[in-house]
């Protein structure tokens, strides 16, 4: 058996060194702040045109935005009396800089707004979107909406919104509403009972343009407090089930049957 080698001894002058992973230091980070949007400025015309208190008004109308500023905020931060607050607005409005919109959540309220619509739009919430008009409820838009909507429920038997707002989209390109338009009017109508939310069953009957489990609009029942309210309808839990050729139907339903031969 050979002998066994001694192991090297380090030099005298070179000192073992230890097993040193090397350590890899992390990128630094950087201290920058992300850019953030730059805040829209009062146009500089505008501004060199107006001295003093009319320059402040328009400032203050301008950074509160789409919403406006009534005129009591106004005078709550300008610290102005009222004859001196209108007769400044009314300066503004009359050359132009300013316009006075009606707050359709408080009709009594007058809202002044930055006149450069190609800038900033008054906001709907204001002035109440497609449906009003100068503050006033635009009641002959809506009333052809809505007589849009009931076609296309007459045609489909029931619809979904989308579905309202692709045939009224069919019929008329130029109309332009939104889907949430066109499900506000659905809405209203079902709070007028003039149609009825509920889901649909599928099949060849009323609920045949629908997929069975979706939402949808159908033609309403009477008024609440009418003759709905007296019959088995009105307080069936399986309403939403019921169609003519469903497994659920006037057809088959004993109770239904039972209301018909009572004497009234």
């Amino acid at each position: 058996m050979p002998p066994r080698k001694r192991p090297l001894e380090p030099s005298s002058g070179m000192p073992a060194q230890p097993d040193v992973k090397p350590v890899i230091s992390p990128a630094p980070k950087s201290t920058d702040a992300p850019a953030s949007a730059p805040e829209v400025q009062p146009p500089a015309a505008i501004l060199n045109n107006l001295k003093g208190p009319e320059r402040e008004v328009y400032v203050r109308v301008f950074a509160a935005g789409n919403k406006g500023m009534s005129s009591q905020d106004l005078r709550y931060a300008l610290k102005l009396t009222a004859p001196t607050l209108t007769k400044l607005t009314r300066a503004l409005v009359q050359r132009g800089i300013l316009k006075e919109v009606t707050d359709v959540r408080h009709l009594g309220k007058k809202l002044k707004v930055f006149m450069d619509f190609s800038i900033m739009e008054p906001s709907p919430e204001i002035t109440g979107g497609t449906w009003y008009h100068n503050g006033q409820l635009d009641t002959d838009t809506v009333a052809a909406v809505r007589r849009r909507c009931l076609d296309q429920i007459d045609r489909l038997g029931a619809a979904t919104p989308d579905m309202v707002h692709k045939g009224v989209e069919r019929e008329d390109p130029r109309a332009g509403y939104s889907i949430d338009q066109i499900r506000d009017i659905l809405q209203t109508m079902a709070l007028d009972r003039v149609l009825e939310e509920c889901m649909s069953t599928g099949g060849d009957g009323q609920f045949r343009a629908v997929r069975a489990g979706r939402m949808c609009f159908r033609r309403g029942g009477a008024p609440q407090g009418g003759i709905i309210d007296g019959i088995p309808c009105g307080v069936c839990p399986r309403i939403d089930e019921c169609s003519p050729d469903g497994v659920i139907s006037p057809a088959t339903c004993v109770y239904y049957k039972k209301w018909l031969q009572m004497d009234f």
